[in-house]
């Protein structure tokens, strides 16, 4: 069998990806534990609006605006590393990086699944439904048939935007409250209507999906497989040197390991705060009431003492 792999080809990783990467995880950290303190009924802070309500949107903005630029600068690699073959048999190719791309759709949707369960056994009917790891799997199956080509990636952002424009008029909101009674969760998938479905964690193909397009836009305009097109070549040896900084390099390894994170830190969080919960806070209510009852206590008791000692005076 043929090796179409070219032997010198090295793949190159750009750190400031990750860098970005990784400060949306410490943003999700954050909101996370804070939304997982508001649903459980232990603290009910704003996580709707304020600090915390841009964090998660400025967090998850960045991680699917990373899948489409990863999405496009891994296509360049695959084409890159297997540039005989797509010379030469250019459908042999795409099935290779159709099943490149399906294995890692399949393992985020497994990965998807289990936050399902897992959150149906915490939380009931608030369980994940269509949560980050099933949209991500999903858009990267959508992304291949435009993941090779930006102007296209970019006119499926514009259509995805329009479409979603006009499914919150009036008029085609009442039309699909009528229509999506059928076919429910398919309209909460799509984000076109949603009837009945309520969600810990959702993410739509619409207007999602247009963050992942535009990424793909993003990462052909800005890299190829190997340089960033925004740097000349002074600049970019200049450039690299910040990612020997420890601080950089910190926060990009958690950037790399980015859905490793989302996935444990969910469920470490929730464990942690159920023993919180059941466990410590009832003991501390307890202690805390004791202290109180004491401090009452001898609050009337220096109160009664010194009414006795003026009476004595007197």
């Amino acid at each position: 069998m043929e090796n179409n792999t070219d032997d010198v080809y090295k793949a190159k990783r750009f750190f400031e990806i990750d860098f970005v990467k990784g400060f949306a995880t410490i943003f999700m950290i954050i909101f996370h534990f804070f939304y997982l303190m508001y649903f459980m009924d232990i603290v009910k802070f704003e996580i709707k609006q304020g600090i915390l309500h841009l964090m998660a949107k400025i967090s998850h903005t960045i991680f699917i605006l990373m899948v489409g630029v990863n999405s496009a600068i891994s296509y360049n690699k695959f084409r890159e590393k297997n540039k005989k073959l797509y010379e030469k048999d250019y459908t042999s190719f795409k099935n290779q990086y159709i099943g490149k791309v399906a294995k890692r759709s399949l393992f985020l949707l497994l990965a998807g699944f289990t936050m399902t369960v897992l959150s149906y056994l915490g939380f009931g009917n608030l369980f994940v439904k269509f949560g980050i790891f099933h949209f991500v799997g999903v858009a990267l199956l959508l992304a291949i048939p435009i993941v090779h080509n930006k102007f296209l990636a970019l006119a499926v952002t514009l259509f995805i935007a329009i479409v979603h424009v006009l499914s919150n008029t009036a008029r085609m909101r009442a039309f699909f409250s009528v229509n999506c009674q059928n076919v429910p969760f398919i309209c909460f998938i799509t984000g076109v209507y949603n009837i009945k479905f309520s969600s810990l964690d959702h993410f739509s193909i619409i207007p999602y999906f247009a963050l992942v397009t535009f990424g793909i836009f993003l990462g052909h305009l800005l890299y190829t497989d190997k340089k960033r097109k925004f740097l000349n070549k002074k600049e970019e040896e200049k450039f690299e040197n910040y990612e020997k900084k420890n601080v950089v390099n910190n926060i990009g390894l958690m950037g790399k390991n980015s859905f490793i994170i989302y996935f444990f830190h969910f469920v470490l969080f929730y464990i942690l705060l159920i023993g919180y919960k059941y466990q410590l806070k009832p003991k501390l209510d307890t202690f805390m009431a004791q202290n109180s009852v004491t401090e009452k206590m001898d609050t009337l008791e220096g109160s009664n003492l010194g009414e006795n000692t003026q009476k004595v005076e007197n």
